[in-house]
């Protein structure tokens, strides 16, 4: 079963995790989910920018940068390493 924990995902420090993807492919379906329900919550228009992934220590993480249809720009960090490099 796929949780989400850890912050509110508006930084590094503050990403959300996901727990219980059993691949890499439904832990970016479970953060694209989320990014959905929370913008779509908030901004009716939006655009995926970009997303990169980041190696910090041990850890994994995949920043989405969206941009609203005002042009404000945000981003969305989330803790990918339970997932991460598992087909």
């Amino acid at each position: 079963m796929l949780n989400y924990k850890g912050g509110n995902g508006t930084s590094l420090k503050r990403a959300i995790k996901i727990v219980g993807a059993r691949s890499e492919r439904e832990g970016i379906m479970a953060e694209y989910f989320l990014v959905h329900r929370c913008f779509d919550i908030i901004e009716k228009n939006w655009i995926l920018i970009s997303q990169g992934l980041y190696h910090v220590g041990e850890r994994y993480y995949d920043r989405l940068t969206l941009q609203d249809e005002d042009g404000k720009i945000s981003e969305m960090w989330f803790d990918i390493s339970d997932f991460f490099g598992q087909l």
